[in-house]
């Protein structure tokens, strides 16, 4: 539970991180708002780790699960993406209330 509560907070972190460097260009009148996502950061950042992720995953599963599903998951814009994941692991790390159940 604990450790669910972190990864939201941190998935919170990068989604707010991500959104305002989104914005950031617009704000200052120099460009568009583009929302960018994780698959343009990634192949920006890094992109032998790209390519040997997807070689990695189509050799280990078949090639459609790389093509049409993760590709279609990791080009939602990043900030979406990860505000969704922080709300999904939030919701699974809450605490629970204790249900107190008298018979008599």
């Amino acid at each position: 539970m604990a450790s669910l509560r972190f990864l939201s907070s941190l998935f919170a972190l990068i989604a707010v991180v991500a959104f305002v460097a989104d914005v950031t260009p617009a704000l200052n009148g120099n460009a568009p708002f583009i929302s960018h996502s994780v698959l343009s950061y990634w192949s920006e950042l890094a992109p032998a780790s790209l390519a040997a992720t997807q070689t990695n995953i189509t050799a280990m599963t078949r090639p459609w699960v790389w093509d049409p599903v993760l590709t279609s998951i990791l080009n939602f814009p990043m900030s979406l993406l990860f505000a969704s994941l922080a709300v999904l692991c939030g919701y699974f790390g809450r605490r629970r209330e204790a249900l107190r159940i008298h018979i008599n």
